[in-house]
């Protein structure tokens, strides 16, 4: 799969070229033979993201399954009736969307890469035919679902921890080069400050205090819908030293 150049993701996802992709990382898919998962690649889109960027498909309401082909994406879930979001991460060669197509319902998730990331999305349709014909999807999916169950359940805010340090490196890990200023960083769509307390343990005030801290000192600017780093090794700083300081 052709690599795309950050330069080019800065403002919005890349549609490969069709066909561009492959599926062969994709753990769920790892029983069928090769010609079986390229078919399946011919009925899927590519898409390339960069870290931030808002992930389609199943993430944005649409019925169909995304095989995360290449980096890490983080799915959120609707508020419960508290208002919590708990979410999880996917990986490459995880997959989500596809209890909601097996279900037959419409995807109420949301999802943003964690870094730069390739991501195909197979109608879910064709994914309910794909399973028909080959069980032993169904069997990988099964398994994979009993991991997580055991070990990698959805977190809520009341179950996680951090501090102020976990908001510094997750904003320096979603940052990228910034092509209009040497040695700045963008964050070219900052999540909300529900998810970035979601992420890191810390309560939505706290998350907004800091931001308006980081903005106030010079460190940080907010640059709609995005933030620029303007003085990234203070932030690594801050981050390091906020680390040490819970231990």
């Amino acid at each position: 799969m052709p690599t795309a150049h950050r330069r080019q993701m800065h403002t919005k996802a890349a549609l490969l070229p069709e066909h561009s992709g492959s599926l062969s990382s994709v753990a769920c898919l790892g029983g069928l033979m090769r010609e079986d998962r390229d078919d399946a690649a011919k009925a899927c889109r590519f898409i390339s993201y960069a870290a931030g960027d808002i992930v389609g498909g199943p993430g944005a309401g649409e019925t169909s399954v995304a095989f995360v082909t290449h980096g890490a994406v983080r799915v959120s879930l609707p508020p419960d009736r508290h208002g919590d979001v708990a979410f999880f991460d996917v990986t490459d060669g995880g997959v989500f969307g596809h209890l909601e197509a097996l279900t037959g319902e419409t995807p109420k998730l949301s999802a943003v890469a964690l870094s730069s990331a390739e991501v195909s999305f197979l109608p879910a349709s064709a994914f309910c035919m794909l399973i028909e014909a080959h069980p032993v999807i169904a069997l990988e999916l099964m398994r994979a679902h009993a991991r997580d169950t055991m070990t990698q359940a959805p977190r809520t805010p009341g179950e996680a921890s951090g501090s102020s340090h976990m908001l510094y490196a997750e904003l320096l890990r979603m940052a990228e080069a910034d092509s209009k200023m040497d040695d700045g960083l963008l964050i070219s769509r900052l999540p909300r400050h529900r998810e970035l307390a979601d992420w890191t343990g810390l309560s939505e005030a706290e998350v907004a205090a800091s931001l308006a801290s980081l903005v106030k000192s010079g460190c940080v600017e907010r640059r709609y819908p995005g933030l620029c780093i303007l003085d990234a090794e203070k932030l690594r700083t801050l981050a390091s030293t906020a680390a040490t300081s819970q231990k």
